[in-house]
């Protein structure tokens, strides 16, 4: 085992499931946690060093840079627990109800959570709340919930964290399948089945067992496809697979997959986790074990292209001057990555680019960036 990609895929399996790294020789440890870095697992890397021989160990001055970041996350996991903390109360005293999306919360999940990079913070208060919320995070300024139709989310920097308040979970190409993800959406955030738990010093509200191994992996395949995404979301949704899976009913998340058209890809991404982040295949519910060609087409661009798909070459194209001239700019380039998806999910990649095109131009025509 000598490519830094196995390596690090050797070692973050290591650090969620204790598995052998198997190394036969000291890493290029430079290049391994760089591309930590753009994969955001630096965390899972540093949990699983010292798992290895000292002689395959980095050197004394990668050890001191190393400790520097993992400090620097669990320093972001204070600030945002606090921030978390802050936010779920003004809701709370304002008589609304907050459920947390991904976060902090998958972080629970983990065999040690501070080894998960922090992200930010979202807050569901749904559709009734949505505006009201704003008004508690942005007060004295006027806003207008029709401003925030088409969008998900209301984002804002609070205490250096960034805050988004989502009036809906996430929007899916095609009418049919996004009118029934939002009814299924208010049924699940809505209903008794929400969990509370403990984070930091407040009880916080996450969805219910089976709302989140949908949404999490949706969320993750809608950054694929739209942008690109790190090892970071995919070790999410295995450490959330890993953790519930004999609580997950099968029977139901198979119907919602059909409604939402999200088959194909749960079936991707399964055999993605399974085959690359060593998922055992008995707790991956549906598994099929039929796309493994895909799962390794889609390991290359993950690769390529890092964390929501900062680090990929089409991102150092600069965007130019111009309301048309940067539209037509992002349009070529979202029209190269789709092509370049084609041969994982053709369906579900024309799918989004029609949802891309129809909505930009709308964007184009009110002028919208």
């Amino acid at each position: 085992m000598n490519d830094s990609r196995d390596i690090l895929l050797s070692l973050v399996k290591n650090a969620l499931w204790g598995t052998s790294c198997n190394l036969t020789a000291k890493p290029d440890w430079d290049k391994v946690l760089y591309i930590a870095r753009q994969q955001t697992v630096t965390g899972l890397v540093a949990e699983a060093i010292p798992n290895l021989p000292e002689e395959f160990r980095p050197d004394a001055g990668l050890k001191l840079r190393l400790h520097s970041a993992v400090m620097g996350i669990y320093r972001s996991h204070v600030l945002l627990n606090s921030q978390l903390a802050h936010v779920k109360k003004l809701m709370d005293a304002n008589g609304i109800r907050s459920v947390l999306f991904k976060g902090q919360g998958i972080a629970q999940n983990y065999p040690n959570p501070l080894s998960r990079q922090c992200g930010d913070i979202d807050l569901y208060v749904g559709e009734d709340n949505f505006l009201k919320g704003m008004d508690i995070l942005e007060p004295g300024v006027e806003h207008d919930v029709d401003d925030y139709k088409d969008l998900k989310h209301f984002s804002i920097e609070s205490g250096g964290v960034h805050v988004e308040l989502h009036r809906i979970a996430e929007i899916l190409p095609g009418r049919k399948a996004d009118r029934e993800f939002q009814k299924w959406t208010v049924e699940e955030l809505s209903g008794p089945d929400v969990r509370t738990v403990r984070i930091g010093d407040c009880d916080v509200n996450l969805p219910p067992v089976d709302f989140d191994p949908l949404y999490i992996m949706n969320h993750a395949w809608h950054h694929f496809i739209n942008g690109g995404i790190g090892l970071r979301q995919l070790c999410d949704w295995t450490q959330y697979l890993h953790k519930f899976h004999d609580r997950i009913d099968a029977e139901k998340l198979e119907s919602n997959l059909k409604r939402f058209r999200l088959t194909r890809a749960w079936q991707i991404m399964s055999s993605f986790c399974v085959k690359h982040l060593g998922l055992p295949a008995g707790e991956c519910p549906l598994y099929g074990g039929l796309y493994g060609r895909e799962a390794d087409k889609m390991l290359d661009i993950v690769f390529s292209e890092g964390n929501f798909g900062r680090h990929s070459s089409a991102r150092k194209s600069p965007r130019p001057a111009g309301h048309f001239a940067g539209k037509f700019h992002s349009f070529m380039k979202t029209n190269r990555r789709m092509l370049k998806l084609l041969p994982i999910s053709s369906t579900e990649v024309v799918r989004s680019w029609i949802y891309f095109f129809v909505k930009g131009m709308k964007n184009v025509n009110n002028r919208i960036k």
